[in-house]
């Protein structure tokens, strides 16, 4: 987009960072770790950061490789995780670009990995392409922090390593998955908001 999504409002007084992390916050999953850039002012974030519901749920994890491609992100939110007491069972990746994730569809894939704990990850796809957020079990956290580049955890779900659970979102409802990376999905968002 050649500026900082994050702190962009999809009305006024509701950013697009804003949005994304609020459904996290109340899906109840507990401990997030928030990675940032280096370089993030976290104006986005003001109002949940004086939040007494939400302040101690959050850890903020400053990647200094954010620049180098998604993986370094991943990695240092698995790290982050992964050095909190107790190790978490499994990490849930979110991205603060998609809007309109909700609490319910983060529950969904909770309860997805709850009633079936053989398998590894529970994600959504939108027409076919797997999206975040997704759940993803310990037993693929090496695998997570092996990826670099650009490459997120996409590439690990094809993999026959892992076994998992897609839930499809087709057409219409494909725009729950909205992920904001450019003047045009912006504007999608903006308009899919003002419609709510």
């Amino acid at each position: 987009m050649g500026k900082p999504k994050l702190p962009l409002e999809l009305s006024p007084g509701v950013t697009l960072g804003s949005m994304a992390l609020r459904a996290l916050l109340a899906s109840g999953i507990g401990r997030i770790h928030l990675v940032i850039r280096p370089d993030d002012p976290l104006a986005w974030l003001r109002d949940i950061r004086r939040d007494k519901l939400y302040v101690s749920q959050l850890n903020i994890v400053v990647c200094e490789e954010a620049s180098l491609g998604m993986s370094y992100s991943i990695r240092a939110g698995v790290d982050a995780a992964l050095s909190s007491s107790p190790n978490p069972d499994a990490i849930v990746i979110g991205l603060g670009d998609q809007p309109f994730v909700t609490a319910a569809m983060v529950r969904r894939l909770l309860a997805v990995m709850e009633e079936n704990p053989a398998l590894d990850f529970a994600a959504f796809s939108a027409d076919g392409i797997i999206m975040p957020p997704a759940v993803i079990r310990q037993s693929m956290y090496p695998a997570l922090r092996g990826l670099r580049g650009d490459m997120g955890a996409r590439k690990l779900f094809g993999s026959p390593e892992y076994k998992g659970k897609i839930i499809e979102f087709r057409g219409k409802d494909a725009e729950w998955l909205l992920d904001v990376d450019d003047e045009a999905g912006f504007d999608l968002a903006v308009r899919r908001l003002d419609q709510a």
